[in-house]
C-alpha cells in the first residue's frame, strides 16, 4: 500500500478530518489531499511527526507489514539452505543477491551472502589472484558491516563477526580481527549454556543434547584440527592428537558417528600423511583405506538416523542439518588428499594392489 493510501486509512480509523491533520502537523489540508490520492508524498523529515500523530511507526506508514517481512525473510532463508545442502555456493550467492533487491538491509541475509561468497572464493580457492582475494574481501567485509549495523540490539551478531573475524586473518590484520574477539562473549556466557534451562522435559534435554553436547564435539574436532595443523608438532604428536579427537568422537557418539564420519575420514587421511613422512607404508595404507571406510559411512549413512547413547537420545542425523561449503563430497575430499602431488601417496604406492583396489573404489565415487 502507498503512503498517501495509508495515510487516508489511518485517518479514516481514528475519524480524523485532512483539515486536523493538517493543522497538527503545520502543513496545508491541499497537501494532506495531494498525499492521499498519490500526487505527491510527504517529505521524509516528517514522517516521525506522521507516526506520532497517528501512534504507529514509520514501518506501518510506509506499508511495511513487520510480520510479513519476518516470515518472508524466514521462507528465504530456509530455500537458501538447499543450495547449503548442495555445497551450492554459486547458486546460494547468486539467489541471495536476487533476495537483497527487496530486503537490503536485513542481516541474516547480508551474513549470509558473505558466508557464501567466503565459502566460494577463499575456502574453495576460487580468488586464486592478488586483485580477486582484495576485491572480495573488500565485499564480504562490506556485507558484514552492514549486517551489524543493521542488527537490532537484542540480536545475536556473532555470525557476521566471525565472518570478519576470518577474513581480517586471511588479510593478516590481527588488530582488527582482535577488537571483533574482544566484542564475542566467553563460552560460560553464550546463549547455549543457558536456552535450555528456560525449557522442560523433552525440549531441554534436546536443546542441551544438540546444543551443547553436539555442538560441544564438533567444537572439540575444530580445536584437535587446528592444534594439529601447527607445525611445533611432530608427525609422531600430531598422529596422537588426531586419534584423541578420534577416541573423542567416538565416546561422544557411543561408536556410532553418523554424521561425523566426514570428520574422521579426513582425520584418517592426515594420519595417513604422518605414518608416511615416518616412512612407516604400511600403517599409511592401512589409514587411507581408513579414510575411504569413514567416507563411505558419511555418504551412504542412512537419513535421520538416532545416534547410540542415551546421553544423546533426543538427537538424528537428518542430512537437511548439514550444511556444505563446496558440492564435493566425502569421497572428493579423500581423492583430492590422496592425489595432490604434495602428500606422495601416489608416487609412494606406484604399483601397491591395495593402493590401486582402493582408487578404484575412490575413482567409481567421485567419477574421475
Amino acid at each position: 500500500m502507498a503512503i498517501g493510501a495509508t495515510i487516508r486509512q489511518l485517518r479514516h480509523e481514528q475519524n480524523i478530518t485532512q483539515e486536523q491533520l493538517a493543522e497538527a502537523l503545520g502543513i496545508t489540508s491541499r497537501a494532506v489531499s495531494q498525499w492521499e490520492c498519490g500526487r505527491t508524498a510527504p517529505d521524509i523529515s516528517q514522517l516521525p511527526a506522521l507516526a506520532n500523530f497517528f501512534d504507529v511507526t514509520t514501518d506501518r506508514l510506509l506499508g511495511v507489514d513487520i510480520r510479513r517481512k519476518e516470515d518472508e525473510v524466514q521462507k528465504i532463508l530456509r530455500h537458501a539452505m538447499k543450495f547449503s545442502e548442495q555445497g551450492d555456493q554459486e547458486g546460494l550467492a547468486e539467489y541471495l543477491r536476487e533476495q537483497l533487491k527487496t530486503y537490503p538491509n536485513e542481516p541474516e541475509l547480508l551474513s549470509q551472502l558473505a558466508f557464501a561468497l567466503q565459502s566460494l572464493y577463499f575456502r574453495q580457492g576460487r580468488a586464486d589472484t592478488e586483485e580477486l582475494k582484495r576485491e572480495k574481501s573488500g565485499e564480504i567485509i562490506a556485507l558484514c558491516e552492514r549486517a551489524l549495523q543493521y542488527c537490532k540490539p537484542t540480536a545475536d551478531s556473532s555470525f557476521p563477526k566471525q565472518l570478519l573475524i576470518f577474513q581480517y586473518l586471511h588479510l593478516n590484520e590481527k588488530e582488527k580481527a582482535r577488537e571483533i574477539i574482544a566484542s564475542l562473549p566467553d563460552i560460560t556466557g553464550t546463549r547455549e549454556m543457558y536456552e535450555a534451562d528456560v525449557l522442560e522435559g523433552k525440549e531441554a534435554l534436546a536443546r542441551r543434547q544438540s546444543a551443547l553436547l553436539n555442538s560441544f564435539t564438533q567444537m572439540m574436532h575444530a580445536l584437535f584440527w587446528k592444534i594439529c595443523r601447527d607445525d611445533a608438532y611432530t608427525d609422531e604428536q600430531k598422529i596422537e592428537i588426531l586419534k584423541a579427537d578420534d577416541a573423542l568422537i567416538d565416546l561422544i557418539t557411543g561408536g556410532k558417528a553418523n554424521v561425523f564420519h566426514g570428520a574422521l575420514s579426513v582425520n584418517a587421511v592426515t594420519e595417513a600423511m604422518c605414518f608416511l613422512k615416518l616412512g612407516e607404508e604400511e600403517k599409511a595404507l592401512e589409514m587411507l583405506e581408513a579414510a575411504y571406510g569413514h567416507a563411505d559411512r558419511f555418504e551412504t549413512r542412512p537419513d535421520g538416523e538416532k545416534y547410540a547413547p542415551c546421553w544423546l537420545s533426543e538427537l538424528d542425523d537428518k542430512r537437511e542439518y548439514t550444511g556444505k561449503t563446496s558440492p564435493d563430497t566425502a569421497y572428493d575430499n579423500v581423492f583430492r588428499i590422496i592425489t595432490d602431488p604434495e602428500t606422495n601417496f601416489c608416487a609412494a604406492f606406484s604399483g601397491n594392489a591395495r593402493f590401486e583396489r582402493l582408487m578404484k573404489k575412490l575413482k567409481e565415487r567421485t567419477a574421475q
